[in-house]
C-alpha cells in the first residue's frame, strides 16, 4: 500500500472516531432531554446503561473556609475536613489509587450520563459544630457511629490512628463505588457488602501513595493500629479455646451469612464479615467458586452466584469456617495454613494411622465419629517446629520453651467439627495420647500446635494411631 493510501486510511479512521464521539454526545443529550420531559423511565435507563446521577450539592467553598473547613481535591475525591493538613493531605491521592484497584477487582463502573468522572465528596469530621454551621451534615436521622454514606457522599468521624483514619475513608469510598449503579435498596447481603469493604480497605501504604496495596492481610500489628479485626475474632474464640469440652455455635457460618439482626451492631460482626470474604477470596480451592461475587452489584446477581456454588462446597466451607477462625492471625501463611476443602469424613475402620505434618495447620483425618462414640489417639514421632537459630525438636507432648494458643508449641492438638459446621469443640490437647468422646457426630481434625504465621519453618511429622473404642 502506498504512503498516500496509508494517510487516507488514517484520516478515515480519525473521521469515523470523531463521528462516533459526536453521535454519542448527541444520543446522551437526547436521552437527558427525554428524561427531563418524562418520555423515558429514569430507573430503567440508569439501571441498564448508566450509573445513578451525581446527587452532590455544589459546595460553597467560601462558607466552608469561614467555618474553619479546608477542601482537598483529586480526580475521584473532594475531601472536606477540619483536620490538620498533615493528617489528611494524602487521602485524596490514596482514594484515587483505590479507585483504580476497584475497577480492576470489582469491574468497571457504568458511565455517567453526562460523561463525568466518578467522584465523591467525603467529610472527615473533628468538631461537629463546624460542619453544622457549614450545613454539610446529613439529616439528623443519619447517625454517624464511625462512618456513613449516602449516594456520592460520605461522612466519617476523624480517627486518632493514622491507619484507621485511612481505612475508614477507604471503607466508605468502597460502599459508594458499589452502590452508585443501583442505589442502596438493591444490594448484595450485608455480610458481603461490609465484608468486601473491610477486605479491600485493609491496605499497606507505600511511600509512593499511588503504589499502595489493598485487600491485604496484615503481617503484624504494627502500622495497623485501630483496625483490630483479627483481635476481635481471637478474643471471641478465647473462651472456646480455654474450654475445649464446651461446644458452641456462635461462630457458625450460617450465623454470619444470615444474622438474626439485619443491622451490624458490633465490631465482631464486621470482623466476621471481613474474615469470610477474605477466606473465599484467598483459599485456593474456594476462589474459583466465589470469584464471580466480586462483579455482583445487585441482590439478584449475588444470589445467582450463590446458587451456582455447589451444595457440597457450601457444606465443606461450613466445616472449614471454625477451623480457619481458630487459626487466624496476623501473617497467616496462605500456602501452609488453610484447611483443605475436598476432604469428606467417613465412618472410620476399627483402626488406622495418619502422618501428621508439622508444616501444615489443621489436617483432616477423614474420620467421622458418631454421636456418643469414643476414639483413642496414640501419637509418636519427632519433628521440628522452628529452624532458627537452630531446629526446635519436639515430640507429641510439645516443648515448653514456647507456648502457642496457651499450650506448649509442638503439642498434638485436636478439634472436632459437626459435619454441617453448626457446632464445634475448642482446641483439645492430645499430646502422646488421649481418648475423645463426642456429644454429636463429628469430624476429627488434628495439628501440631504452632502459629499459622510460622508453619513454613517446620519440618517432619508425627505418627497418629486412631482407634475406635
Amino acid at each position: 500500500m502506498s504512503p498516500r493510501s496509508d494517510n487516507l486510511t488514517d484520516q478515515l479512521c480519525c473521521t469515523l472516531s470523531v463521528v462516533r464521539d459526536i453521535a454519542r454526545i448527541l444520543a446522551m443529550s437526547l436521552l437527558a432531554l427525554m428524561l427531563n420531559l418524562g418520555f423515558a423511565d429514569r430507573k430503567e435507563v440508569f439501571a441498564d446503561e448508566f450509573r445513578l446521577p451525581d446527587d452532590r450539592p455544589v459546595l460553597d467553598r467560601d462558607k466552608l473556609e469561614s467555618c474553619g473547613l479546608r477542601v482537598l481535591e483529586s480526580k475521584h475525591l473532594i475531601l472536606v475536613t477540619d483536620a490538620p493538613l498533615a493528617e489528611v493531605q494524602d487521602l485524596p491521592v490514596l482514594a484515587d489509587a483505590l479507585f483504580v484497584e476497584l475497577q480492576r477487582q470489582l469491574g468497571s463502573l457504568k458511565p455517567d450520563l453526562n460523561g463525568r468522572d466518578f467522584q465523591l465528596t467525603g467529610y472527615v469530621i473533628g468538631a461537629k459544630e463546624r460542619f453544622e454551621e457549614a450545613e454539610v451534615l446529613p439529616p439528623e436521622s443519619v447517625v454517624i457511629r464511625h462512618g456513613r454514606h449516602i449516594g456520592y457522599q460520605f461522612w466519617m468521624n476523624n480517627q486518632t490512628s493514622p491507619y484507621y483514619r485511612r481505612h475508614l475513608l477507604l471503607h466508605e469510598f468502597i460502599h459508594c463505588f458499589m452502590m452508585c449503579e443501583h442505589g442502596m435498596a438493591d444490594i448484595p447481603p450485608l455480610w458481603y457488602t461490609e465484608g468486601i469493604a473491610e477486605c479491600l480497605a485493609t491496605h499497606e501504604l507505600s511511600e509512593d501513595i499511588k503504589s499502595s496495596r489493598f485487600g491485604i492481610l496484615p503481617a503484624t500489628l504494627n502500622g495497623f493500629e485501630g483496625w483490630g479485626r483479627i483481635a476481635e475474632i481471637q478474643t471471641n474464640m478465647t473462651e472456646l479455646t480455654n474450654k475445649p469440652t464446651q461446644w458452641q455455635s456462635l461462630m457458625s457460618l450460617e450465623s454470619v451469612r444470615n444474622p438474626t439482626d439485619i443491622n451490624f451492631a458490633s465490631d465482631l460482626q464486621y470482623a466476621q464479615a471481613w474474615a469470610l470474604v477474605w477466606l473465599i477470596r484467598n483459599h485456593p480451592e474456594l476462589k474459583p467458586h466465589f470469584s464471580p461475587m466480586s462483579k455482583a452489584r445487585t441482590r439478584g446477581e449475588f444470589r445467582d452466584v450463590e446458587k451456582s456454588v455447589p451444595a457440597e462446597v457450601w457444606q465443606r466451607l461450613a466445616v472449614l469456617w471454625p477451623l480457619f477462625l481458630a487459626s487466624l492471625t496476623e501473617g497467616f501463611e496462605v500456602e501452609h495454613s488453610f484447611p483443605p476443602l475436598k476432604v469428606a469424613a467417613s465412618k472410620p475402620p476399627a483402626s488406622g494411622k495418619l502422618e501428621l505434618q508439622s508444616g501444615k495447620e489443621w489436617q483432616a483425618t477423614g474420620v467421622l465419629i458418631k454421636r456418643g462414640a469414643t476414639v483413642r489417639l496414640n501419637c509418636t514421632g519427632r519433628y521440628s517446629v522452628h529452624n532458627k537459630p537452630r531446629p526446635w525438636i519436639s515430640e507429641p507432648q510439645g516443648i515448653t520453651i514456647d507456648y502457642v494458643h496457651g499450650r506448649p508449641i509442638g503439642e498434638i492438638t485436636a478439634m472436632l467439627v459437626a459435619p454441617d459446621g453448626s457446632v464445634c469443640s475448642g482446641r483439645i490437647p492430645v499430646g502422646r495420647g488421649s481418648s475423645l468422646t463426642v456429644p454429636v457426630d463429628s469430624e476429627l481434625w488434628l495439628q501440631v500446635n504452632d502459629s499459622a504465621a510460622s508453619r513454613s519453618d517446620n519440618s517432619g511429622s508425627a505418627s497418629v494411631e486412631i482407634q475406635m473404642q
